[in-house]
């Protein structure tokens, strides 16, 4: 399926937030994050289930798929941007209506568990969305100017190919050299992987793929890779953008700890044997620090001088 970019974003567009996964667990950060994005000229409304609560999730799945198609269908509303990620994500997308999200494309924002939402509608409506900081956990507490940068960028920029550039001090390695060209698609790994089997699974081939994730220690990082290798899922890939695996090193009195593996081991464990172009610690997702990534966008991963460029992702 081609990929549909939506519409940039504007001065004075409505953004809705929505909560596909988990409540706020901070109310005041979901303010704040708010009344920040008010204050940079957008109209804000939130989805009309943003506050329920259901077990650990924000309101039924169906209730939560409904905010998520309905914010789509909307014409006043011009992008979506995620509360937070949180656990529950992924059950909404049976409920989802990807017919009408493909004929309605919008600027879609999230990270982490939001990964489900993003790989399925590029997946099942070819929209391109965006990895990128999400209301309560980043604009409602933490958001940067690099990141805020980020953002705003990509979801303004309809012309100039650009690189993504690391905050100073953070250093792109190279796993294994080469170039290549392709569509971005992935996210948080663990999420990725969970999704494998399903109807919703990755779509990998010809892609440049890019992986990040938090509080999974090296053996999880390598059973998800294993997992992904076995499927087909990274051979048919073009090339690999590894991010940063914040909390993810075995500590003191971890059962691995004594051996000294750490999570790059793994994962260049893993790759190697590919012999497609990859890199590690490019700075999205579970870091203050991010950049946003367009997910179905257009890219170039020159792994051999660690260096990744983005077309427009927005039209």
């Amino acid at each position: 399926m081609n990929s549909v970019k939506p519409d940039r974003l504007r001065p004075g567009d409505t953004i809705c937030i929505i909560a596909p996964g988990s409540p706020s667990l901070t109310p005041a950060h979901l303010d704040q994050g708010r009344t920040r994005l008010e204050r940079l000229g957008y109209r804000v409304v939130t989805s009309p289930h943003i506050n329920d609560r259901h077990l650990l999730f924000a309101g039924t799945e169906k209730v939560r798929a409904e905010d998520i198609n309905n914010a789509f269908q909307d014409s006043s509303i011009q992008a979506i941007i995620c509360a937070q990620g949180g656990c529950g994500t992924s059950q909404v997308l049976p409920y989802l209506d990807f017919p009408l999200i493909a004929k309605h494309p919008k600027i879609f924002v999230g990270y982490s568990d939001i990964t489900a939402l993003q790989t399925a509608m590029l997946k099942k409506a070819g929209l391109v969305t965006f990895y990128g900081p999400m209301v309560a956990t980043d604009f409602g507490k933490r958001l940067t100017g690099y990141t805020a940068n980020s953002l705003f960028a990509r979801l303004t920029e309809t012309e100039a190919v650009v690189e993504l550039t690391n905050p100073p001090g953070k250093e792109i390695l190279t796993l294994y050299p080469g170039t290549a060209k392709g569509r971005l698609t992935g996210g948080c790994l663990a999420i990725v992987a969970a999704g494998l089997g399903t109807d919703f699974e990755i779509d990998t081939k010809d892609k440049i793929l890019f992986f990040e994730d938090i509080d999974e220690k090296p053996h999880r990082i390598d059973r998800y890779l294993t997992h992904l290798a076995m499927a087909g899922k990274l051979r048919e890939a073009r090339g690999i953008i590894f991010g940063t695996f914040h909390r993810c090193e075995y500590r003191p009195g971890d059962a691995y700890y004594r051996f000294g593996v750490t999570v790059s081991d793994m994962i260049r464990e893993r790759i190697a044997p590919l012999k497609i172009p990859a890199v590690l610690g490019l700075q999205f997702g579970h870091v203050t620090n991010k950049l946003t990534l367009p997910v179905g966008g257009q890219a170039v991963l020159d792994a051999t001088n660690g260096r990744v460029f983005v077309e427009p992702a927005v039209a």
